[in-house]
């Protein structure tokens, strides 16, 4: 009879640590996140693509302004109609021609705003950008969004996080990218990757996360198999 505390607090604490990282999950997935194809530093012929959610039900989105990296310019940015908005571009003279895909490039888009289009109630949106060019020898580009509501408020996502500190509530998409490929086997690898479909990563079924939730269930499943068969051996032995 004394075992039964003991078992439910051993089920108690993986269960607890498989929540955590559902919750995890779920509250890093709703956030403006952004993926490049291929995402690989000075590459070309490059789509940007920035998944923006509806986080202020039952407000509507009704504008998203993508601001680029002032830092690392992007060479070639375009962008089309999509999700019922339509986009308008800004664009700066540089002080100094950046390498660009057929030559040095002095004009540069600095943001992309999207208007006369809506995202209402939980759904989520891709907004997609082409780049001719993405800058050499970074590892990192660091954009920023605003997103406005039609309730007259604006969610910036702009914070950036120091080093070894928390998530901010709002941060700022990151595009982590790869070094240039070294080798023409190289090259075929990323060229490969970036083309195959969406995999067990890309959002499920309205819009959740596949990937994490299915390695918390996995979790909760291994941890309670293991327990019960170290229950049936203690029932056994005693």
């Amino acid at each position: 009879m004394t075992r039964h505390p003991i078992r439910m607090r051993l089920l108690t604490v993986p269960l607890a640590a498989a929540g955590l990282v559902v919750f995890t999950a779920l509250t890093s997935w709703a956030h403006v996140e952004v993926q490049a194809i291929p995402a690989r530093a000075g590459a070309t012929n490059v789509t940007l693509t920035f998944r923006v959610p509806n986080e202020e039900a039952p407000a509507v989105t009704n504008r998203v302004t993508v601001v680029m990296p002032s830092d690392h310019p992007l060479v070639g940015v375009t962008a089309s109609s999509q999700n019922g908005f339509r986009p308008t571009m800004t664009t700066r003279h540089l002080d100094a021609a950046v390498p660009g895909k057929n030559g040095p490039v002095s004009d540069v888009v600095t943001q992309v705003v999207f208007s006369g289009g809506t995202i209402a109630g939980t759904d989520e949106r891709p907004f997609v950008l082409h780049v001719d060019k993405l800058p050499a020898g970074v590892r990192t580009l660091t954009f920023k969004v605003l997103q406005r509501y039609d309730n007259s408020t604006t969610v910036s996502w702009i914070e950036v996080a120091a080093d070894g500190a928390a998530e901010p509530e709002h941060p700022a998409p990151v595009l982590t990218l790869a070094g240039p490929a070294t080798s023409a086997s190289e090259a075929a690898t990323v060229a490969a990757v970036a083309a195959a479909p969406p995999g067990s990563a890309s959002p499920g079924k309205g819009g959740l996360p596949v990937a994490p939730l299915g390695w918390a269930v996995c979790a909760i499943g291994l941890v309670t198999v293991v327990l019960v068969r170290r229950r049936r051996r203690s029932e056994r032995g005693s």
